[in-house]
């Protein structure tokens, strides 16, 4: 017995249907999922020296080296165009280099997926950054990327001065302006963040004191 024509494309029709349904509701749960907060241990030691890597990108098959130490800040970006989260860092990395503050920091998407991910994603599709397709599978370990995304900010020296699991614009460009920023105020930067957590903690502690009716 023959199946009408008509059925076969129709079974094909529903399984296409289906699919696409699985694919709306895995990346709808990735949304809502993958904002959990990331393991503090992710990315290198600030103030260790980045490690040079051999990449290539998309419809280039020449392979190029990302060399730290040349005198350029750098962000690093490890995403995945399957990853939610990924696809909100990459929106946030586009408007901060689209806004009206001059940056001079060279930002650079790695990932391990396979190029013909990035059409599955209409934030990578569309992006006018660059996006670097390591050579060595190595390179997630060498920089300790256990999860995306994760933002490693280089200085001019090839030197890790931040390292940030973000998707948010304002955390970018607090990154941009440390990486940027010469060595004093850098460490002014830090000093002063160090001094915000303090306070809050003294705060928080006094609240508590209060609330015990001056008992610790």
């Amino acid at each position: 017995m023959t199946v009408p024509q008509y059925m076969v494309v129709a079974q094909w029709i529903a399984l296409l249907s289906l699919g696409l349904l699985v694919i709306v509701m895995y990346r709808q749960l990735g949304r809502v999922f993958g904002r959990k907060q990331r393991p503090e241990h992710l990315g290198p030691e600030i103030g260790t020296r980045a490690t040079e890597f051999d990449y290539h990108r998309l419809g280039d098959a020449a392979v190029r080296t990302f060399r730290p130490e040349l005198g350029q800040t750098v962000l690093l970006a490890f995403v995945d165009p399957t990853c939610p989260a990924c696809e909100e860092l990459v929106e946030s990395l586009g408007q901060a280099t689209s806004s009206d503050d001059l940056w001079e920091t060279r930002i650079l998407l790695v990932t391990d997926e396979p190029p013909d991910y990035v059409n599955l994603s209409e934030a990578f599709s569309l992006t006018q950054l660059e996006i670097a397709w390591p050579t060595s599978e190595t390179v997630r370990q060498a920089y300790r990327v256990g999860a995306t995304p994760l933002v490693v900010a280089i200085d001019r020296g090839g030197i890790v001065r931040a390292v940030r699991a973000t998707t948010e614009l304002d955390d970018i460009r607090t990154i941009l302006r440390i990486v940027e920023a010469p060595r004093d105020a850098r460490d002014h930067e830090h000093r002063h963040e160090d001094e915000v957590s303090s306070a809050h903690e003294q705060n928080e502690r006094a609240a508590i004191v209060e609330s015990k009716g001056g008992a610790l």
